[in-house]
Protein backbone atom coordinates (compact mmCIF):
# COMPACT_ATOMS: atom_id res chain seq x y z
CA UNK A 1 0.00 0.00 0.00
CA UNK A 2 1.33 3.06 -1.09
CA UNK A 3 1.83 5.95 1.12
CA UNK A 4 -0.47 9.21 1.02
CA UNK A 5 1.05 11.72 -1.12
CA UNK A 6 1.11 14.81 0.92
CA UNK A 7 3.26 17.90 0.70
CA UNK A 8 5.09 16.78 3.58
CA UNK A 9 5.92 12.97 1.47
CA UNK A 10 7.30 15.21 -1.39
CA UNK A 11 9.34 17.46 0.88
CA UNK A 12 10.63 14.03 2.69
CA UNK A 13 11.01 12.58 -0.41
CA UNK A 14 13.60 15.04 -2.09
CA UNK A 15 15.56 15.25 1.27
CA UNK A 16 16.37 11.43 0.74
CA UNK A 17 16.87 11.68 -2.49
CA UNK A 18 19.08 14.88 -2.68
CA UNK A 19 21.48 13.54 0.39
CA UNK A 20 21.84 10.00 -0.99
CA UNK A 21 22.63 11.24 -4.52
CA UNK A 22 25.07 14.04 -2.56
CA UNK A 23 26.80 11.23 -0.67
CA UNK A 24 27.15 9.10 -3.85
CA UNK A 25 28.67 12.23 -5.72
CA UNK A 26 31.11 13.06 -3.04
CA UNK A 27 32.38 9.75 -3.31
CA UNK A 28 32.64 9.71 -7.07
CA UNK A 29 34.85 12.78 -6.96
CA UNK A 30 36.99 11.82 -3.88
CA UNK A 31 37.57 8.57 -6.16
CA UNK A 32 38.24 10.73 -9.17
CA UNK A 33 40.48 12.73 -7.83
CA UNK A 34 42.36 10.14 -5.80
CA UNK A 35 42.68 8.39 -9.18
CA UNK A 36 43.77 11.84 -10.84
CA UNK A 37 46.45 12.23 -7.92
CA UNK A 38 47.88 9.37 -8.70
CA UNK A 39 48.16 9.48 -12.76
CA UNK A 40 49.88 12.99 -12.06
CA UNK A 41 52.17 10.95 -10.35
CA UNK A 42 52.91 8.42 -12.77
CA UNK A 43 53.63 10.87 -15.44
CA UNK A 44 56.02 12.72 -13.81
CA UNK A 45 57.89 9.35 -13.47
CA UNK A 46 57.52 8.00 -16.56
CA UNK A 47 58.85 11.75 -17.60
CA UNK A 48 61.43 10.77 -15.08
CA UNK A 49 62.34 7.58 -16.54
CA UNK A 50 61.86 8.48 -20.41
CA UNK A 51 61.46 12.05 -21.22
CA UNK A 52 63.16 12.98 -24.27
CA UNK A 53 64.30 16.29 -22.61
CA UNK A 54 64.45 15.22 -18.45
CA UNK A 55 68.11 16.49 -18.53
CA UNK A 56 66.82 19.76 -19.27
CA UNK A 57 64.36 19.49 -16.14
CA UNK A 58 66.58 17.48 -13.55
CA UNK A 59 66.02 18.88 -9.59
CA UNK A 60 63.87 21.31 -11.12
CA UNK A 61 61.33 19.18 -13.10
CA UNK A 62 58.65 19.99 -10.55
CA UNK A 63 58.91 23.44 -9.94
CA UNK A 64 59.19 24.22 -13.53
CA UNK A 65 55.94 21.89 -14.01
CA UNK A 66 54.39 23.49 -10.94
CA UNK A 67 54.69 26.92 -12.79
CA UNK A 68 53.33 25.69 -16.67
CA UNK A 69 50.52 24.54 -14.22
CA UNK A 70 49.85 26.98 -12.35
CA UNK A 71 49.52 29.08 -15.72
CA UNK A 72 46.69 26.93 -17.04
CA UNK A 73 45.26 27.44 -14.05
CA UNK A 74 45.21 23.23 -13.24
CA UNK A 75 44.65 23.22 -9.56
CA UNK A 76 46.04 21.93 -6.52
CA UNK A 77 48.87 21.37 -8.66
CA UNK A 78 52.42 23.55 -7.05
CA UNK A 79 55.16 22.01 -6.38
CA UNK A 80 54.65 20.73 -2.90
CA UNK A 81 51.69 18.61 -4.42
CA UNK A 82 53.69 17.58 -7.12
CA UNK A 83 55.69 15.61 -5.02
CA UNK A 84 52.68 14.26 -2.82
CA UNK A 85 51.70 12.57 -6.02
CA UNK A 86 54.82 11.65 -7.10
CA UNK A 87 55.10 10.11 -3.50
CA UNK A 88 51.76 8.77 -3.62
CA UNK A 89 52.43 7.03 -7.44
CA UNK A 90 55.29 5.35 -5.85
CA UNK A 91 54.02 4.13 -2.86
CA UNK A 92 50.91 2.57 -4.01
CA UNK A 93 52.03 1.64 -7.86
CA UNK A 94 49.76 -1.11 -7.60
CA UNK A 95 46.37 0.90 -8.50
CA UNK A 96 47.11 0.37 -12.16
CA UNK A 97 45.51 -2.98 -11.45
CA UNK A 98 42.14 -1.90 -10.21
CA UNK A 99 41.56 0.45 -12.84
CA UNK A 100 39.03 -0.47 -15.47
CA UNK A 101 40.15 -2.07 -18.87
CA UNK A 102 37.65 0.53 -20.44
CA UNK A 103 39.46 3.52 -18.45
CA UNK A 104 41.76 5.21 -21.07
CA UNK A 105 44.67 7.59 -19.79
CA UNK A 106 43.65 10.89 -20.82
CA UNK A 107 46.94 12.74 -22.72
CA UNK A 108 49.60 12.10 -24.79
CA UNK A 109 51.98 10.49 -22.40
CA UNK A 110 52.79 6.96 -23.54
CA UNK A 111 52.46 4.95 -20.58
CA UNK A 112 55.22 2.02 -20.54
CA UNK A 113 56.12 1.22 -16.85
CA UNK A 114 53.25 -1.24 -16.88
Amino acid sequence: MMKELTFETLVESIRQVHEQLSAQAGRAVNISLTLRNWIIGLYIVEFELRGANRANYGEKLLSELAKQLTKLKISNCNRRQLYRYLRFHRLYPQIVGTLSPQLRLPGELPITTY
